[in-house]
């Protein structure tokens, strides 16, 4: 059924793609995902023998796989295998993104890494800003994801485009369960880890907080990081800390 957030005006609106030119690090494993004919998606990984699991990441809006790469060893360093996924028209990948084809595209891209045989045994699903909505729709219909992390996440995408300008009066109850990321979360099952800037000024900490109160998992902890905003959440001195924490307790589960 067609929906307002299938429209031009509101993709246009949400998503600003951006190429990348980057050399390719010699250490890391391109990966290209068929999701329609002659649409393929672009993900990294940054294999390591150490990792306890991996750690599938959808990346904020603006960002590309490559703006990750000096920070695999961070994730590394915590026995996460990094594996960054770029939206349909970002960086390497074809297409344009739509936020319906980019929730269809995550399972895509999940089922094929899993195939290739490019997961641990365990898998954490990862998402920042934009990304939670990718995040969210793995974590909340698979059982085969046993951990969730949310960066900088939103609960709602219409204020997110409202601010630069569209208004949409009403959703209908299935839009809401698509594309709401405060409904969906409730079907999250997996322990979950949700991190948000006390100074955010883009997506409040009052959405971190009804996603967190909305959330179905038994495990789940909400940290607001002090004197960060939306973009430098990593200038905390928290930031890795709360990370490691959560994937220290999850993955020895």
């Amino acid at each position: 059924m067609y929906s307002i957030f299938d429209s031009q005006a509101f993709n246009a609106n949400l998503f600003f793609p951006r190429q990348d030119t980057a050399p390719t690090p010699g250490n890391s494993d391109d990966i290209q995902v068929e999701v329609e004919r002659g649409i393929v998606i672009h993900a990294r990984r940054h294999p390591s023998i150490e990792a306890r699991f991996s750690l599938l990441f959808f990346h904020g809006n603006g960002e590309i796989v490559s703006d990750y790469d000096n920070l695999a060893e961070h994730f590394n360093a915590m026995g996460a295998e990094l594996i960054v996924v770029d939206f349909r028209g970002y960086g390497r990948s074809s297409g344009f993104p739509t936020l319906r084809n980019t929730l269809e595209d995550a399972h895509k891209v999940f089922d094929q890494l899993k195939s290739a045989g490019k997961f641990k045994e365990k898998v954490c699903i990862m998402g920042r800003s934009l990304g939670s909505a990718s995040t969210l729709e793995l974590c909340s219909k698979r059982s085969d994801v046993a951990g969730c992390v949310l960066e900088s996440g939103y609960a709602d995408p219409i204020p997110l485009v409202e601010r630069r300008g569209l208004k949409i009066d009403k959703t209908t109850p299935e839009e809401d369960a698509l594309f709401n990321n405060s409904e969906k979360i409730r079907l999250v099952k997996c322990p979950l880890l949700i991190m948000h800037g006390a100074d955010d000024f883009l997506i409040s900490p009052h959405e971190a907080k009804l996603n967190y109160d909305n959330a179905g998992s038994k495990m789940k902890h909400l940290e607001i990081l002090e004197g960060v905003g939306h973009n430098d959440m990593m200038m905390s001195g928290s930031y890795f800390t709360t990370l490691k924490q959560f994937f220290d307790t999850w993955s020895s589960l």
